[in-house]
């Protein structure tokens, strides 16, 4: 380091922090700087300043049993176990009863579509998240 900034930091080991802070405040009119952090937003990963951020689609999907018509419980039952979606029949029976419910995780959009198709052809309101 150069004798001069020697000599600058001995001073600055003498002073308060109050006239360190009024220090700060002085340099930064004078340079018109700013000693606080600034917030630096990446982009997308995928993002291209040519084109539009498009997101990937979803492929894996969860099936939700939303509602069914009450006079169908029966049929709902039935339809839900001979899709091999739930070992027990008291398992399957809890799930219609708390809804809404998801009936099947982890699929794949045709398998989730088929199983949403069907129960819908039963008057059901199903969802795919």
């Amino acid at each position: 380091m150069s004798i001069k900034t020697d000599e600058i930091l001995e001073k600055f080991k003498s002073i308060t922090m109050l006239e360190a802070t009024e220090l700060v405040k002085q340099i930064e009119d004078y340079f018109q700087v700013s000693s606080k952090p600034k917030i630096v937003i990446k982009p997308p990963p995928n993002f291209d300043d040519d084109r539009k951020y498009i997101p990937e689609p979803q492929t894996i999907f969860d099936v939700v049993l939303e509602q069914f018509p009450a006079n169908k419980k029966i049929s709902f039952i039935k339809e839900i176990r001979s899709l091999n979606l739930f070992e027990s029949l008291q398992e399957t029976k809890k799930i219609v009863d708390n809804l809404p419910q998801i009936i099947k995780s982890n699929v794949n959009i045709q398998e989730a579509e088929q199983i949403k198709q069907k129960l819908e052809e039963l008057g059901a309101t199903v969802s795919l998240k």
